[in-house]
């Protein structure tokens, strides 16, 4: 480390990462908006699982997620998803949040995988992708869902291995982590209505697998919002047909919990190798060295997908 600047600068350490949330959860009191914040599990090496939850309108008003961080060096999507708190508070909200807000019960889950995040940061980014991407048990998080009933995982790239040790390792059995078992009940309980699930580093957006032109249709609507609302506009990547089940979190929640869900990456791989044409570590393939100007560009857009996604009325059809 030089100069006292950690290497992953300007990314917060974990603890800074959680005193940030507590201070967002504290902020959002300070500017009228009832929030707290959840504890909805812990992960394999003790650290808690949080969540901060925005108070809706009412009872009776429908909930949305925003989850990040499944992935251990991935920190542009934590700092996305707080990035949206931060709006708030900070009186420089996009339309799409001040509607959002006025409609919805807000839930942000900006880290699910902490014990991989603390070992990216221990490490400074530096490791080979498995070592930095799984949990601490070496277990890829976003191929450890179940599948859809009667789904079988096809033997291509990416679509979840079974060898330990593998970058996509998927686990020994579906929600085998207590990560992902700590997730599950939290969707259980609280029945979201629409969830947005950050990623890096692509720059796209993936909506779920889905068997039925009605839900593909309102996927394409539903991206068409997010890219409205985005500076730098993300590609939409989808296919009824050359599409397969990875046990990836979008495909469970429209699936096993009738709630729309899309992964966004963020940060397009244009800008990454233009930023790196050789990245010094892992860590700066995946995140830019200017956050900010990609939670700028992704806020509005993920504000305008979840209020577009309220605005429907009702849930996708498995």
């Amino acid at each position: 480390m030089r100069s006292g600047r950690h290497p992953l600068a300007p990314y917060p350490s974990p603890e800074q990462r959680n005193r940030e949330l507590e201070g967002l959860a504290a902020g959002c009191l300070g500017v009228g908006r009832q929030a707290e914040l959840v504890v909805y599990g812990t992960s394999v090496e003790g650290r808690p699982l949080s969540a901060l939850r925005l108070a809706g309108p009412g009872s009776g008003a429908p909930k949305v997620l925003v989850c990040a961080n499944t992935h251990g060096p991935e920190f542009i999507g934590n700092q996305v998803a707080l990035g949206l708190i931060r709006s708030l508070i900070q009186g420089s909200p996009p339309p799409a949040l001040v509607e959002l807000v006025d409609r919805a019960e807000i839930w942000i889950a900006p880290c699910l995988n902490p014990d991989g995040y603390a070992r990216t940061w221990a490490r400074e980014g530096r490791g080979s992708l498995a070592s930095l991407r799984h949990n601490a048990r070496g277990v890829d998080l976003n191929r450890n869902w179940p599948l859809p009933p009667g789904e079988r995982r096809r033997r291509l790239p990416g679509a979840g291995s079974d060898r330990p040790g593998d970058a996509t390792y998927r686990g020994p059995e579906a929600l085998s982590e207590p990560e992902t078992a700590a997730l599950e009940g939290l969707l259980a309980a609280q029945n979201f209505l629409a969830s947005a699930n950050l990623h890096s580093f692509m720059g796209t957006i993936f909506p779920p697998r889905v068997r039925d032109r009605g839900s593909a249709r309102r996927y394409t609507a539903l991206a068409r919002s997010l890219r409205a609302g985005q500076g730098h506009a993300y590609l939409k990547i989808a296919s009824r047909t050359f599409d397969t089940f990875t046990g990836e979190q979008e495909d469970h929640q429209h699936h096993h919990h009738g709630c729309w869900s899309v992964c966004v990456e963020s940060f397009p791989w244009r800008a990454s190798f233009a930023q790196h044409l050789r990245a010094p570590s892992l860590f700066w393939r995946f995140n830019p060295r200017n956050p900010q100007r990609w939670v700028d560009n992704d806020v509005p857009g993920i504000a305008a997908y979840l209020s577009a996604a309220v605005a429907l009325g009702d849930r996708p059809r498995s």
